[in-house]
């Protein structure tokens, strides 16, 4: 398994309703409580856990923060399409796409095994002696960002595939081969490691058409 990560999560900033009260103004009282319940519930709930997905995957809290505050707006105001049952994956495929803006207006390389190298400072994993951890740690650089990013919900978020195919937006079946092509994908790096971690093959993988 991949080593977790671990992160601090900053207090909860105040609430993100407020920027979208005026918006939602012209709703009915009993309608909006109810909405606002609801949302209520799921930010108390899944806030945690929505920070802590961006923190990992980039290079400071400051834009975890921002990526954070973006989902939760996007949460509120589309409150209504979240499947029942299926709540935090869905949060969490918002959280992606808002990673994915966040990235793109930053410049920043859409490549994760870029990206993964600002998050050596909050992955646990870099703070192991452990060999076999930074071996780990260096063969899932290697791969594709779409391997990276299948492995590390399995393994950061702990999510199952029905709860993958939401955040990813596709089918059970097609996270199952994707994970399992992943991990065979990762073995492959793994064995081709000497003894200290090191290989000679220092290009990200490319995943073959269709696994996009």
């Amino acid at each position: 398994m991949l080593g977790f990560v671990a992160t601090k999560m900053p207090d909860r900033p105040n609430d993100p309703l407020a920027k979208s009260q005026q918006a939602s103004s012209q709703d009915g009282g009993g309608a909006r409580l109810d909405r606002r319940e609801r949302f209520e519930a799921l930010y108390r709930n899944h806030y945690g856990a929505i920070w802590a997905y961006s923190r990992r995957r980039v290079g400071n809290a400051a834009d975890a923060d921002d990526i954070t505050a973006q989902s939760w707006l996007i949460v509120w105001r589309r409150l209504d399409d979240i499947p029942v049952g299926a709540e935090l994956p869905w949060c969490y495929g918002v959280a992606r796409r808002c990673l994915a803006n966040h990235r793109r207006s930053s410049k920043r390389s859409l490549r994760l095994a870029h990206a993964v190298g600002t998050e050596r400072v909050v992955d646990a994993v870099v703070a192991s002696s452990d060999p076999r951890s930074e071996r780990l740690r260096a063969a899932l650089e290697l791969l594709n960002e779409h391997d990276q990013e299948i492995l590390r919900l399995a393994s950061w978020e702990r999510l199952a595939h029905r709860d993958i195919a939401v955040v990813l937006d596709t089918t059970t079946a097609n996270v199952a081969v994707r994970l399992n092509r992943a991990k065979g994908r990762l073995k492959k790096v793994l064995q081709g490691f000497d003894d200290a971690g090191h290989s000679s093959d220092t290009t990200p993988m490319t995943s073959p058409k269709g696994l996009q």
